[in-house]
């Protein structure tokens, strides 16, 4: 291949590379953190290698030279501890974490290498010298487990010589990857003994397409390297190529390998003498000793693999394989899960697509019943069904986790923690809790702040919880759970709380509040929002200077979300978030008002009743009330909150729905059913409008206003409405 097709081959790849490895980067710092809570887990020990060995794999496949020889020296530091010979401490952890973050550097730069400053090149070096220092320090011998384990093939030193069989898929080149490339990366890991070209794919020559690869070979190579690192070389092509990979086997090896191909589930005995592990007559002796032991005590049984091993002189070996393979037989595997990046620009114009089908579906449908046929009108509620099942399965796609986001917090509370010499144990709730992956990413920031916020303001020193009679150490838990069809996530600490006095008196210094007046409690703490903002005595790199609270709180309203502040002084502060699942559309419960229609979310729903216009009745704060099954039940007008020209109707109907803060009822004229309501954002000018979140287009050109059930119910528990309830 040409020096110009190598190099259109790496710009084509190369913002695939870039993702990998930011992927990878950022398993190794959960891992590293992890690892730190379970320093003897060796299965998180083995995955923060495999990562570091994928970067420095891929890197080397495009010639990224300084990632290759940066990462090589992490890499050998983790072998080190994979080996015995270092154990995991707070330093080394601290360099590892170090080296990610050069490791990044080092990829974010890779196609611009004059961004590569000295400062960074003299980091690198320092950090190098770090890594060095420890690798090259007193070496133990490795314990006598793991080179057990690790077996005479995969023993580290010891050249072996590997049999490679690849087979490239027909799309190989078409996918920017180059098997050349490969094949020369190979080269470098040791001495090619041989290497054969297959030529039983090519086609004649008149059937032959040049942009498709028909090559495959097999390669002898001697090298010390480990499977995993022959393996890494064919990570990016790795969906699209069967790869055979084969080490010189030991006897015990060939058996246990024997065992794992074996069909169905036999008896340990039978399939170790299938594979000629053990005599038939060995076997009899052994499940003959087997047996008389079953009178005896518990303590005195003994297992058939234990005898196996000590009576028939059976290789652990091959006994742990059989274990094995029985163990996999009985267990289901799961099956394979596969999956496909879509950029998240095509995806959002397939949501943008379905909100105009729901829509078209609305109008559709409306003109069906209109026509008051019945085939029309039951093919277009087979649609509609369809479409919502569309709707679902689509929306899901962009559904995540904000367990991943959560995971993120790990690194900035230790590191923060560090710099302010406080002791945190930090805690993740609720993980797996489900959110629209844009919320997800436009949240990320404000939680940073939040977090932040608690680590310098919110939780003491050690010395000063010791003298409070707290525990030395404070604990910061990060929570998400889903209620009522919105998710709620809770930064939660155990510090000193907000000091109420400080924000009163510096709200006053501010004229944020009239001299002398004094707010409700959750008003004064909702003051710390207010743009620069500070009770922060000084300056320090985290905070004080009253920049970034406010944008938290508008970044969180642009989500169509809102905060909440809980502060019990001297003992902590809770901040409760609450945003939608999603942006895009939701099932919506319709309601009418004079001209006016509105649009419910349906899970915020309870139930509804019927009410004359008697039964609504002012209490003594000026509220409307309703008598429910014995409970005052407070009622918003909407008639009267927004001005709806209307006639009051001698029938009304009453909506009631479920809100943080408890039930309350909305008072409506029309109900007009369920329907799939497509989100649009209000204008500029609408934004700030109370107890609205959104509107949307009906199916019949008209628009509807979406309620915030969450701020209408906070509206109706205040003195807002104390001048609409006449």
């Amino acid at each position: 291949m040409s020096m110009d097709a190598d190099l259109a081959f790496i710009a084509q790849a190369m913002p695939a590379f870039i993702s990998e490895a930011a992927e990878q980067i950022e398993a190794i710092e959960i891992l590293l953190l992890e690892l730190e809570e379970q320093p003897d887990n060796r299965e998180l020990l083995d995955s923060l290698f495999r990562c570091a060995h994928t970067v420095k794999g891929s890197a080397g496949i495009f010639g990224l030279n300084r990632v290759v020889e940066f990462t090589h020296h992490v890499e050998t530091l983790l072998d080190k501890m994979r080996e015995g010979e270092l154990a995991l401490n707070p330093d080394i952890s601290t360099l590892l974490l170090q080296c990610n973050d050069q490791i990044k550097f080092l990829v974010d730069t890779a196609a611009d290498e004059s961004a590569d400053t000295p400062e960074q090149k003299d980091l690198r070096a320092d950090l190098v010298v770090q890594l060095r220092a420890l690798t090259e320090a007193g070496q133990a011998p490795a314990s006598q487990a793991a080179a057990v384990s690790a077996g005479p093939a995969a023993k580290p030193g010891a050249e072996a010589i590997w049999n490679i069989s690849a087979r490239f898929g027909v799309e190989t080149f078409r996918n920017g990857m180059d098997p050349l490339s490969i094949a020369r990366y190979l080269g470098g890991m040791g001495e090619v003994v041989s290497v054969r070209c297959g030529s039983d794919a090519v086609p004649p020559l008149v059937n032959l397409n040049p942009e498709s690869c028909y090559l495959s070979f097999s390669m002898q190579l001697k090298t010390k390297a480990s499977r995993e690192d022959i393996e890494g070389a064919f990570s990016f092509v790795m969906d699209d190529c069967e790869l055979d990979v084969v080490a010189p086997e030991t006897a015990d090896q060939k058996m246990a390998r024997a065992l794992e191909d074996m069909p169905g589930t036999p008896r340990l005995g039978d399939m170790l003498v299938s594979v000629g592990a053990l005599t038939q007559d060995k076997l009899t002796q052994v499940l003959s000793t087997q047996e008389s032991s079953r009178g005896m005590p518990a303590v005195a049984k003994s297992k058939i693999g234990d005898l196996l091993e000590a009576q028939a002189g059976v290789a652990p070996e091959v006994v742990a394989a059989a274990l094995g393979k029985q163990q996999k037989l009985r267990e289901s595997a799961p099956s394979e899960e596969r999956y496909i990046r879509v950029q998240a620009d095509r995806l959002d114009a397939v949501i943008n697509l379905l909100g105009e089908l729901v829509i078209a579906g609305a109008g559709a449908t409306l003109l069906a019943r209109e026509t008051h046929g019945e085939a029309l009108i039951e093919a277009n509620l087979h649609m509609n069904g369809l479409i919502e099942e569309i709707r679902n399965g689509t929306l899901g796609l962009r559904m995540v986790p904000v367990g991943e986001t959560f995971s993120r917090f790990r690194r900035v509370v230790r590191d923060t923690a560090s710099s302010l010499g406080k002791e945190v144990n930090f805690e993740i709730v609720g993980g797996d809790a489900e959110l629209d992956k844009s919320m997800v990413e436009k949240i990320a920031d404000p939680l940073m702040h939040l977090v932040r916020n608690s680590l310098d303001h919110g939780l003491e020193t050690a010395q000063e919880r010791l003298s409070a009679g707290k525990p030395a150490a404070g604990k910061l838990v990060l929570s998400a759970r889903h209620e009522t069809g919105a998710i709620l996530i809770r930064i939660e600490d155990d510090g000193r709380g907000i000091n109420r006095e400080r924000v009163l008196q510096r709200a006053w210094n501010r004229g944020l509040v009239e001299q002398g007046v004094v707010p409700p409690d959750d008003d004064i703490h909702m003051l710390i929002f207010e743009p620069g903002f500070s009770t922060a005595e000084q300056v320090t790199n985290l905070s004080g200077r009253g920049v970034g609270m406010d944008v938290v709180r508008r970044n969180i309203e642009a989500l169509r979300g809102s905060i909440r502040l809980n502060s019990n002084p001297g003992k902590g502060l809770q901040v409760d978030i609450r945003l939608p699942l999603t942006l895009a559309i939701i099932d919506g419960f319709m309601v009418g008002v004079g001209a006016s229609k509105f649009v419910l979310p349906l899970e915020a729903v309870v139930e509804v009743i019927e009410s004359g216009g008697e039964h609504v009745r002012v209490d003594e704060r000026g509220r409307h009330c309703l008598e429910l099954r014995g409970a005052v039940l407070p009622v918003v007008r909407l008639r009267t909150l927004y001005s709806v020209e209307s006639d009051l109707p001698e029938r009304v109907s009453v909506v009631v729905v479920h809100s943080p803060r408890g039930k309350y009822g909305i008072e409506v004229e029309v109900l007009l059913g369920q329907n799939q309501t497509v989100i649009k954002p209000l204008g500029r000018l609408f934004k700030t409008l109370r107890g609205i979140s959104g509107s949307s287009i009906l199916g019949n050109g008209e628009v509807a206003l979406i309620l915030d059930v969450v701020s209408l119910g906070e509206l109706i528990t205040g003195t807002d409405l104390l001048a609409l309830a006449g």
